[in-house]
């Protein structure tokens, strides 16, 4: 073996442990901040309100707790003790997981309806509950439960259906994804045409300017993406997540390191103004790259927050780049168990942070990567120069296109959806109205009239 061979064995040796001591140190920080936020929670929740009315009901999806009749006489008794009647439960199908299911609530005239269940459960009810006016509250029993760390919500059943039944509550936006040339069919069904078979326009009066999603539109709350996450998130089965949970996703994520790096085109808006309130039909008007350069621009759209960089192609409405990168994420928000991977993404400001990835030479480059992850959540935004081993880089927009050279695979919260050259996303403004604890940022109780 030459030199050179035992050199490149050794950096390679050196990054597989950095990655796997990593993998490790996220995997007990996460169980660690669990337990942690269950406990505070669970001591400083506020009495459920005596005098609350009108029915709760309870979209669940049966498949995710161990004891599913155990949970039901859990909660129930909880809402009973709130409201003096137990709750009335809808569950979720593999056809449906519960966009229709709420619509069905809705038509009801609820005071409160629950998601019960994984992210994908909470994504569904969500499209349902926006711009309702109806609080929105999570019973988090799925294996990442995103929204709900992202809350700083109890993540046990107990301490989750107190605040439920709390009456505080903030506005947080929802986006929606969309994928066009598309190679593999999502089997999930999009949210976008759950609404329209369960006729959400006749239980819900969306405010002036804002449009019911198209029939193709996704909906998420935390973050989704094209390419390497879509890979692992593609890779990851419920039996894995049932063994292992979380953990499942670090695997999975082992062997998805490989995927050969995109040839992208990213497209993000400049105007301030939503993309539904004027402008829902913009990104149509703008022409997909027929070629894609192969070269990372030296400056990119992405790391330049406040305008284009030199040579990118803009108007006065959108900024357009090429670029490479084994990712690119639409964060509505930032935090994961593992990291918080967008630090400026707040999930009621009506934009998406918009993520490239990119990193090279094997392992090492993900190694690299993950220092910078750190150094990122500690508050040192990352540098990126030529030709380095790891690049990240961020742009703030209400909408953004992604263009590829050829079919990847993407998710939305971690439920993949397919494979596709196009992948589009937009933010919706203060969709939702969801059950947090008192105290959190940005949370009011709901006697306040701004609600």
């Amino acid at each position: 073996m030459s030199s050179s061979e035992i050199l490149w064995a050794s950096l390679s040796l050196g990054a597989i442990v950095v990655v796997a001591v990593l993998a490790l140190v996220f995997v007990l920080v996460s169980h660690r901040k669990q337990r942690d936020i269950t406990v505070e929670d669970e001591t400083g929740l506020l009495p459920v309100d005596p005098g609350a009315t009108g029915e709760v009901w309870v979209v669940a999806n049966p498949t995710k707790p161990s004891d599913y009749d155990a949970l039901r006489n859990q909660i129930n008794a909880e809402v009973v003790r709130a409201t003096g009647r137990p709750a009335r439960w809808i569950e979720t199908t593999v056809e449906d997981p519960g966009t229709g299911q709420t619509i069905e609530a809705l038509r009801h005239k609820p005071a409160l309806v629950i998601a019960a269940g994984g992210d994908g459960t909470v994504r569904a009810v969500a499209a349902g509950m926006a711009h309702s006016r109806v609080p929105m509250a999570l019973l988090p029993i799925g294996t990442g439960n995103l929204l709900a760390r992202n809350l700083g919500l109890p993540l046990t059943p107990k301490g989750a259906i107190r605040v439920a039944l709390t009456p505080v509550s903030r506005r947080v936006d929802l986006a929606w994804l969309s994928v066009d040339r598309v190679q593999v069919k999502s089997e999930l069904p999009a949210e976008g045409r759950l609404l329209k078979q369960a006729q959400a326009e006749d239980v819900r009066a969306l405010p002036e300017g804002v449009r019911e999603p198209a029939e193709t539109e996704y909906a998420y709350l935390v973050i989704a993406g094209v390419g390497f996450d879509g890979e692992t998130m593609a890779n990851t089965t419920p039996e894995l997540k049932k063994k292992v949970g979380w953990s499942a996703y670090v695997l999975t994520a082992l062997s998805a390191l490989r995927i050969e790096r995109m040839k992208a085109t990213v497209t993000v808006l400049r105007t301030e103004d939503d993309p539904i309130n004027g402008t829902p039909d913009l990104f149509h008007a703008i022409p997909i790259p027929q070629s894609v350069r192969d070269a990372v621009r030296a400056s990119s759209v992405l790391a330049a927050p406040k305008g284009p960089s030199t040579g990118t192609d803009t108007t006065s409405e959108f900024d357009m780049t090429a670029l490479r990168a084994r990712t690119v994420l639409f964060a509505n928000c930032g935090k994961l168990p593992f990291a918080q991977l967008a630090p400026l993404a707040l999930i009621d400001d009506g934009q998406l942070d918009v993520i490239a990835i990119d990193t090279q030479v094997g392992l090492l480059g993900w190694a690299y990567l993950s220092v910078k992850i750190f150094g990122n959540q500690a508050g040192l935004h990352p540098i990126n120069v030529k030709n380095d081993l790891a690049k990240i880089q961020f742009r703030q927009t209400p909408a953004a296109r992604v263009d590829i050279s050829k079919p990847y695979p993407v998710q939305v919260d971690g439920d993949p959806v397919g494979t596709a050259r196009t992948v589009t996303s937009r933010s919706d403004k203060d969709a939702l109205l969801v059950r947090v604890p008192s105290g959190t940022p940005g949370a009011i109780p709901e006697w306040d009239r701004r609600i």
